[in-house]
């Protein structure tokens, strides 16, 4: 994997999502309520582990596919699903229990 792949990638796992900031919202009566789902966001990823919390941002936020998530993780294909799945199902029951809804 080449140098700048492998510092791209441990940004991503130690990223610190306490600091990002919230994407910009043209309409100031959405503010609030956007960085609301914001906060909530980071704070579900924080509770991820490093692994299905690196390949959920490469596959559902960054949009990559997965032969080249496998790639960048030195993992085969059906375990990154597998990773994804985990990480969707622990955001699922992150959200139901801020919410009080089932997962």
């Amino acid at each position: 994997m080449p140098l700048s792949q492998r510092g791209w990638l441990r940004r991503l796992l130690d990223m610190d999502t306490q600091n990002m900031a919230p994407p910009r919202i043209a309409e100031p009566h959405t503010r609030e309520s956007c960085d609301r789902v914001w906060d909530e966001f980071q704070a579900a990823l924080q509770q991820l582990p490093a692994l299905p919390r690196l390949a959920f941002l490469l596959s559902e936020v960054l949009g990559k596919p997965m032969d080249e998530v496998a790639t960048l993780l030195g993992r085969d294909g059906a375990s990154c699903r597998q990773l994804i799945d985990d990480a969707r199902s622990r955001l699922r029951a992150l959200h139901a229990s801020a919410h009080g809804d089932t997962p």
